[in-house]
């Protein structure tokens, strides 16, 4: 049997074991090491071995989802293929599988930062979120968020500067959440990026898929940077997880009169290093900083990324708002757009420092000195 062969057939046995309802990623593990090999564990399976397992994934499911996937360019990577990325095979309970759409180049990656934070951030943490995501990009570095609305977005969003990024999602890696990424979604492969889910092919996304999701941005990660994360945040679980497998944490220090900035305030209280810019987070982590042409090529794009230039919906977006904050709901009856265009364009206008996400899904102008 041909090497190409076998690497099939043992894809094939690890999505099967993988997809068999009631093996997790540390059941996987444990009958790893009691039975040897997945086809092994799936023969054991089929003769009862495990009581509370009454159905295995079947062959013919396995094949459909992996034939659904080479359909739109995605492949699915089993633990033991030689492009699974190194870093989070070593955590305690790696996923067996893990779907890639994108440029799997990036799984081995040596420069790996996860950077997350609140779903409903402030304006100037989607902006610090962008910026640190942008400058450790100019220095070689990848940054790894969760394609959530918020700072996940906005560390994504150098994308649209031509950089690449890795997004760990927790849906299938056919679906687009949220709506309002779909541009962000493909931009992110179009440019060289990377998605990421362990999930099956069309799986929708559930409250309770996010924490786990989390363990992957971290596993993937050198460390993990919280840009502001709320006492009750999922940020918070990422940085956990960071701990728990050898991670450096981060954290960016916030006012204490926002609960926006209470997880990450208390991050910094318990030992996480305290950073302002990209720079505090190579020093710590040991790399050394840009070289001269990199100094360059920030400042050029720093000052292309500031282009005051609007697009039509934006123009209509800042028409329609004032410093006083207006209702998502509200904005898209005014400027009769569909809300995932509207939420896109709201991202665009936050990054470049012109409109702020306030809590209840409410937005207002950012006042401006004349």
């Amino acid at each position: 049997m041909n090497d190409a062969l076998i690497t099939e057939s043992t894809l094939i046995d690890c999505l099967r074991l993988a997809r068999t309802p009631g093996v997790g990623p540390v059941m996987f593990r444990k009958l790893l090491e009691l039975y040897k090999s997945p086809r092994k564990a799936l023969e054991a399976l089929h003769e009862g071995a495990c009581r509370d397992i009454a159905t295995v994934c079947s062959v013919y499911d396995a094949e459909k989802e992996i034939e659904f996937c080479r359909r739109i360019g995605a492949r699915i990577i089993d633990i033991f293929d030689k492009q699974y990325p190194k870093m989070l095979s070593n955590i305690f309970d790696p996923p067996p599988v893990i779907t890639v759409l994108g440029n799997e180049d990036l799984l081995q990656s040596p420069r790996t930062v996860a950077i997350v934070g609140s779903r409903d951030a402030s304006a100037n943490s989607i902006r610090l979120a962008y910026e640190l995501s942008l400058e450790l990009s100019q220095m070689n570095f990848i940054t790894v968020s969760g394609l959530a609305r918020g700072v996940d977005s906005a560390v994504h969003s150098v994308a649209y500067q031509g950089k690449p990024t890795i997004a760990v999602i927790a849906n299938g890696i056919n679906v687009i959440y949220p709506r309002e990424n779909a541009k962000l979604y493909k931009s992110i492969v179009r440019e060289g990026g990377l998605l990421i889910s362990e999930l099956p092919f069309s799986a929708i996304p559930k409250a309770s898929l996010f924490p786990q999701r989390n363990r992957i941005i971290s596993g993937l990660s050198l460390c993990v940077v919280v840009v502001e994360a709320s006492k009750k945040s999922g940020s918070l679980i990422t940085a956990n997880f960071a701990l728990s497998q050898g991670r450096e944490v981060f954290a960016v220090p916030g006012s204490p009169l926002d609960s926006r900035c209470a997880g990450s305030n208390d991050l910094i209280k318990q030992g996480a290093y305290l950073i302002e810019s990209a720079t505090d987070i190579i020093s710590v982590l040991g790399f050394s900083g840009m070289t001269g042409m990199e100094h360059a090529l920030r400042d050029t794009q720093k000052r292309t990324s500031k282009n005051t230039t609007t697009t039509p919906v934006q123009d209509l977006i800042l028409k329609n708002l004032s410093i006083s904050p207006t209702n998502i709901d509200d904005l898209v009856i005014c400027c009769n757009l569909d809300v995932s265009v509207l939420l896109a364009a709201l991202l665009e206008l936050e990054l470049a420092g012109r409109v702020e996400r306030l809590p209840g899904n409410r937005f207002a102008l950012i006042a401006t000195s004349s």
